[in-house]
């Protein structure tokens, strides 16, 4: 799991447009993350990026992303306070133990109107 540099939102795989290859994606900032670009029109994937993609048995296809609405399979949703939106939208959650196993797990959000991602500790 990675998270954004720039505004730590969390990373989703998404299709390049133009290379058609699965990349990280930051939809805060709208741009493809932890690609070089070799040359214009062109992306490289690192090369430990390509076998973690070769030796995964879902071959990167374990999150499905529905380009209509952009909801992810499989995700519940609640309506909520969304701190972008300063009002009370759809929001997809899930929860990752993303601490050792004595503590209690981190809870995402992502809000389907503004697509803004957010985290939660106890």
């Amino acid at each position: 799991m990675d998270f954004c540099e720039d505004c730590d939102s969390l990373l989703q795989p998404k299709k390049h447009p133009e290379s058609g290859e699965v990349l990280s994606y930051c939809p805060d900032c709208e741009e493809f993350k932890g690609a070089e670009i070799s040359t214009p029109g062109r992306i490289a994937i690192p090369n430990e990026a390509r076998d973690d993609i070769e030796n995964d048995p879902e071959k990167g296809r374990m999150l499905i992303l529905e380009d209509d609405d952009n909801r992810t399979v499989g995700r519940p949703s609640k309506e909520m306070y969304c701190p972008n939106c300063q009002s009370n939208e759809e929001v997809e959650y899930w929860e990752i133990q993303t601490r050792s196993a004595d503590e209690s797990p981190t809870r995402f959000f992502k809000c389907l109107t503004c697509e803004k991602q957010w985290r939660e500790y106890d």
